[in-house]
């Protein structure tokens, strides 16, 4: 019996095809960096070279991470705002090519999922992932179910406003959790600062080696970002808040003053363990999180 997954995590710059296992075990992987101005038809024959590479795993089926706005259920690619592409039958195309029953979601929800089934989350009902990456987005876990919402976009924390009048955000508007807790923000908030040119994981470095500037950056980011899960907390009644993506591999740089700044917030009568977990599957959580959408989707079958 065909036991392993064909999971597809379709970045903003790269892609990452994995074989993994029903328990979530990363068997092999096929990664390629995207050329500038790639399009779907670069990202296909990757993925087709990903299958081809991994094929031999004997899968039964593919879970898809999309990055930006997917119809779960018609299997859509919408729109992903870092590259422009949408409109695109991902899961048609990749079932055609692979022969394979395929599922596909947003990253964020597919991180979730991850947590869920093979993360801290496994005996948690109800959480909240926040994705902290170039930008900030949300995956909710409500009474044992993701949560998508009636749009199919819940969980948009990063466009919580935290910020009066405050830095303007890619979505137009100003004070938003992302332009103010993203990687790409700490990295322009410090370097506009300093007049400096450093990523956000050179800016933790600094931070961790006593830079006062660099750590109140880093301090600053995530006191907004608890503020912000305070309100997601206060809003659902939920008791675990998950921190993910690439920028929350600094979490012992942000989870300090996000605590504090979420119990400041909370609403401490109704909500008196809420708390602040790191992601278990940490920068695999996409990946990981594919298998878990096919093992989510087969069970509503």
């Amino acid at each position: 019996m065909n036991k392993n997954i064909f999971c597809v995590d379709i970045g903003g710059s790269k892609l990452i095809c994995g074989a993994l296992s029903s328990s979530g075990d990363i068997l092999d992987t096929f990664r390629a960096e995207y050329p500038k101005n790639y399009t779907i038809d670069t990202i296909t024959d990757l993925i087709r070279e990903g299958y081809q590479a991994l094929k031999d795993y004997d899968f039964y089926a593919c879970g898809v991470a999309v990055p930006g706005l997917c119809d779960y259920k018609s299997g859509k690619w919408l729109y992903s705002p870092f590259s422009g592409l949408g409109d695109i039958p991902i899961v048609e195309i990749i079932s055609e090519m692979t022969g394979l029953p395929t599922y596909a979601d947003n990253d964020v929800n597919v991180s979730a999922a991850a947590e869920k089934y093979f993360g801290a989350c496994q005996d948690t009902a109800d959480f909240l992932w926040i994705t902290v990456s170039n930008g900030i987005g949300g995956g909710l876990y409500l009474d044992n179910k993701l949560y998508r919402g009636g749009c199919l976009s819940a969980g948009e924390i990063g466009h919580f406003i935290v910020e009066e009048n405050g830095r303007k955000c890619g979505c137009g508007s100003f004070g938003c959790l992302e332009a103010h807790a993203s990687g790409a923000s700490i990295g322009a908030i410090y370097n506009e600062k300093t007049n400096s040119n450093l990523t956000a994981k050179e800016i933790a470095d600094l931070a961790r080696g006593g830079d006062e500037v660099a750590l109140s950056v880093w301090q600053e980011a995530g006191a907004y970002i608890g503020k912000a899960a305070a309100y997601a907390v206060n809003l659902l009644n939920i008791d675990t808040v998950v921190l993910g993506g690439g920028t929350a591999e600094a979490f012992d740089l942000l989870e300090p003053s996000a605590t504090a700044a979420m119990q400041k917030n909370l609403f401490k009568k109704a909500n008196p363990s809420a708390k602040i977990l790191h992601s278990k599957p940490g920068r695999f959580a996409a990946l990981m999180g594919c298998a878990a959408l096919v093992l989510d989707s087969q069970k509503e079958i």
